[in-house]
């Protein structure tokens, strides 16, 4: 018997778990990583990280999730998840989060976790590395999360309320439809009944009693793993995990830890959910797979031929989708990961209203020219080359890997056995596995889809009298027939000309200019474009570019609006040059590169990226799309045709109806607020949509470039000279038109009442008016709306329970002219709406009346300074700097300035500030209730 034999042995023995579920691998992990079992049977991993500098994120994964509560229980699991925040063993009641926050390490965004059917995974991310005191004490909450949860009786009751709101905030009709076909898919197991949220039942009634027998029982040592990833001493950390996490006692005669099976099927399922919200119906043909039990470099490599399979007939029916006669929206033939167990393959189509059958034999018959004909070889090349400059690129930007992204994935190692090799296996698989896998062994995987026994057909969609739902024999019907259908090869048209055959020139260098605060350096072309270029190494395989020209689609008729909108997505769907978007993706297969258009209010542009050995595709790109953009009508139609489709129930989206009335009340009911309908569709004129690009985009002395990344001068500005440099100009000046649009003077409210499954009411309240655009008016904004975001948690979610959350959004704005907005908004049960409202607004009073709590102005101040030090290591923060300052003006703060500011603000000013800012402003309260 080999040593990796017995060691599986060993490990299923010591474990108690079922051989069928505990997923092992075989493929090394990294030696970067340190990771043990210590004597209690909890499980570390350890592993040093510099992205981001100076910070370290630590995860705690849990082997445990809703699928081990019994009927009493359901819900529970993610109960508890809630509980872990309120109040630990060390952190008792609000501690842990108040000293978390007090360094700048923010609920929700560093401080999170989530509940799933087969684990629960807590985080804190982003904590600084330079206090080891910090470093110990997240230590000790993970600690405390294993064992150290105090339940105590008015927080469990407490946070009822809370989970009961989220209950209603998730019950969409999307969950409301899984939940109809969760017995199909799942074929009747215990996962079916189990969709994390629970019973209102449980979650409103339950014991206390029920919920710690639940934590008594599960959270323990051996279903547990701590992960420590980044800027640390892995050795250190090693040492403090084994001293902490040792003292935790594992209990004696401990449950066993066993996995639910979705057995197999005899015959074929089939399901038609339907609700009165949704919005089109969708068939799915799903085909479940057992998972490997052990991962082995094998798995990897089918796994990657997998890739390679999906990524062809993916490609394969865009291609149909771009037509007018394809009966189908949308198609896609991929596959996932079900449960730990099993997995499932499936075959899913959108179809066109009054063409369900039609659309359902499309995407099989794409699925039978595989089956019959297989693929070709140069598609196959095509897809390998992407691979391999995938892998390249990844290897290249391996060190700019975050934190959180390696956490995560030793995460699943714990979970899954998702195999963390090191990079260098990665790279080792790669070289000798990309070539050597062969086009039939791809072809081969549409088996697949063969076990029709064990299969499931689920529908959902609409429910209305309209809507046509084909029976499970129709399917079957459908599905015979295409297997005895003829059907011819698949074929593609070949284009091997160049991007770009037109001889050019580097145009010259008129003149060069700097951008205050940066390193940066400005260059005028003889065309009149500008252009920026920063230097940076912030990420290794890759050049941002962004541009912009000022006009937008402020400087056209309201009748003109709704083709501009469909402008840039014409020339998107149609290609540049000689080659349309199918062919012009087959152009650019192997290239690391992306370029999109965007024509706003105010301004247009372009904004896109590259790989450094990828630049010049990128400029030739951006090229074309000003000197030779596409304006094919034939995807144009089947995109109008998929549009349209759309429309058909577009009346039951109460989300769109809510955000189409705050629109028109934020904007005064202004002619030039456009709302996706009927009125707007008919209104989309190709010729007309077409004429307004060009208008658009036809000037580059008009346009100011910039590019920030791993740039180097001497081989890539030649390319900037070359392109860029060589787009028509006319030197035509233009600016944006302010038509003054946005609310009315005063205050607006909009009530309305619409049908719904699950009643809830959806509150909007936002506060606009002058604003003087100051990087310390803007940061005393933010300071104001967290301020009132902490006292709503306080109030809104954990006193009252009324809400799962309050959002509070601030936003200013210099062009087209100076403003703020601060927009409050949250769902409630109904009977509770106007007392939920009467705190909206007592807070609001309260910030312009008392001193805030310095507590939290300190954890506001804190989190801007961690923040500013994060950002400052991203390439975007840079790209923001630099727009900003040809843009709008502002002057680049260094970061010992705005230290200096942001320590300046305290409870006075920002009192005094709340006053100022909020005596005059215009307010919009939308509420959205259900319909008696």
């Amino acid at each position: 018997m080999s040593k990796l034999k017995f060691s599986f042995l060993i490990c299923f023995s010591i474990l108690g778990l079922n051989s069928f579920a505990q997923i092992t691998t075989t493929v090394p992990t990294s030696e970067a990583v340190k990771t043990g079992v210590l004597e209690n049977g909890m499980t570390y991993y350890i592993m040093h990280n510099e992205e981001p500098k100076d910070r370290a994120s630590f995860y705690f994964v849990q082997n445990v999730g809703g699928i081990l509560e019994n009927d009493s229980q359901n819900g529970l699991a993610h109960f508890l998840e809630h509980m872990a925040f309120n109040g630990l063993e060390n952190f008792p009641g609000k501690n842990m989060l108040d000293y978390l926050e007090k360094n700048g390490i923010l609920f929700g965004r560093d401080i999170n976790a989530y509940t799933a059917q087969d684990e629960t995974v807590y985080n804190l991310s982003n904590i600084p590395v330079a206090r080891e005191a910090l470093l110990d004490s997240a230590l000790l909450v993970l600690h405390d999360w294993s064992g150290g949860l105090l339940l105590e009786g008015n927080e469990i009751e407490s946070e009822r309320g809370v989970i009961h709101e989220e209950w209603r905030t998730r019950r969409d009709a999307n969950f409301r439809l899984r939940s109809k076909t969760n017995h199909v898919m799942f074929n009747n197991s215990k996962y079916a009944d189990r969709d994390v949220i629970g019973s209102l039942d449980v979650i409103d009634n339950f014991k206390h009693s029920v919920l710690r027998d639940y934590y008594e029982k599960w959270y323990r040592p051996d279903l547990q793993a701590v992960v420590v990833v980044g800027d640390i001493d892995a050795e250190k950390m090693e040492a403090k995990v084994k001293a902490l996490f040792s003292k935790i006692p594992m209990p004696k005669n401990a449950a066993k830890r066993k996995y639910t099976k979705v057995e197999d099927s005899k015959e074929v399922g089939y399901v038609a959910a339907k609700d009165k919200e949704a919005r089109s119906l969708s068939i799915m043909w799903g085909f479940r797979n057992d998972l490997d039990k052990v991962i082995t470099e094998e798995t990897q490599r089918r796994d990657m031929a997998t890739s390679m399979f999906n990524s062809m007939l993916k490609s394969r029916l865009a291609e149909k989708t771009k037509k007018l006669e394809c009966s189908a929206a949308a198609m896609e033939i991929a596959g996932f990961e079900m449960v730990r167990t099993k997995g499932l393959d499936y075959i899913y189509v959108s179809p066109k209203i009054g063409k369900e059958l039609e659309a359902f034999a499309e995407v099989l018959t794409e699925l039978e020219r595989v089956k019959r004909y297989g693929f070709t070889k140069s598609e196959l090349d095509r897809v390998k080359v992407q691979f391999q400059r995938s892998y390249e690129s990844y290897y290249v930007n391996y060190s700019k890997i975050d934190n959180d992204t390696h956490a995560k994935a030793l995460g699943n190692l714990f979970l899954k056995s998702k195999p963390f090799p090191s990079i260098d296996w990665e790279m080792t698989f790669a070289a000798k596995t990309i070539p050597a896998i062969t086009l039939e062994e791809v072809n081969a995987l549409v088996a697949k889809y063969s076990d029709e026994n064990n299969s499931a057909l689920i529908l959902k969609g609409p429910d209305n009298a309209t809507q046509y739902y084909p029976t499970k024999e129709e399917l079957l019907a459908v599905a015979a027939k295409v297997k005895s259908s003829k059907i011819e090869a698949y074929t593609e048209e070949g284009n091997d000309k160049p991007l770009v055959a037109k001889k050019l020139n580097a145009a010259i260098i008129t003149s060069t200019f700097k951008v205050e605060g940066t390193d940066a350096k400005g260059y005028v072309l003889e065309n009149g474009a500008k252009v920026v270029v920063l230097p940076t190494e912030l990420s290794k395989d890759k050049i941002s570019m962004s541009s912009f020209s000022f006009g937008g689609t402020s400087l056209l008729d309201v009748k003109d609006l709704a083709s501009a909108d469909m402008a840039t997505g014409i020339v998107e769907m149609s290609g540049v040059g000689e080659f349309n978007a199918t062919n012009l993706k087959r152009k650019l297969a192997g290239k690391i590169v992306s370029l999109g258009a965007n024509l706003g209010g105010l301004t247009e542009g372009f904004s896109g990226s590259a790989s450094p050995q990828d630049f010049e595709t990128l400029m030739q790109l951006l090229y074309l799309n000003f000197e030779a953009p596409r304006f094919d009508k034939a995807p144009f139609d089947a995109q109008m045709a998929q549009i349209n489709n759309y429309l058909a129930n577009i009346g039951v989206d109460n989300n769109k109806a809510l955000k189409d009335t705050i629109a028109l009340a934020s904007s005064n009911y202004n002619s030039r607020t456009l709302l996706f309908g009927e009125e707007f569709v008919k209104n989309i004129d190709f010729n007309r949509a077409s004429e307004i690009y060009k208008e658009r985009f036809s000037d580059a002395s008009d346009f100011t470039f910039i590019f920030v990344g791993n740039i180097n001068e001497a081989v890539h500005l030649p390319m900037i000279l070359k392109y860029i440099g060589n787009i028509t100009s006319t030197n035509r000046k233009e600016s944006f038109v302010d038509h003054k649009v946005g609310p009315a003077k005063g205050k607006t409210i909009k009530t309305f009442n619409r049908k719904m499954a699950v009643p809830k009411t959806t509150v909007s309240y936002a506060l606009s008016g002058e604003f003087d655009y100051t990087l310390k008016n803007r940061l005393m904004l933010n300071v104001v709306s967290q301020l009132l975001s902490k006292r709503y948690m306080t109030t809104i979610r954990e006193e009252e329970g009324g809400s799962y959350g309050v959002g509070v959004s601030p936003s200013a704005s210099k062009l087209p002219s100076s403003e703020f907005s601060i927009n409050i908004n949250f769902d409630t049960d109904p009977a509770k709406c106007d007392r939920l409202m009467e705190i909206v607004k007592e807070e609001l009073v309260k910030i312009q009346k008392e001193a805030c709590n310095a507590d939290d102005l300190n954890e506001i101040k804190n989190n801007f300074i961690k923040s500013r030090e994060e950002s400052e290591l991203k390439n975007g923060f840079w790209m923001g700097v630099i727009q900003n300052n040809l843009m709008l003006g502002s002057k680049y703060t260094s970061k010992e300035d705005y230290k200096k500011i942001v320590e300046g603000i305290d409870a006075a000013s920002v009192k005094k500030f709340a006053k100022k800012l909020l005596k005059k402003t215009n307010i919009v309260e939308v509420i959205m209730n259900p319909a008696e």
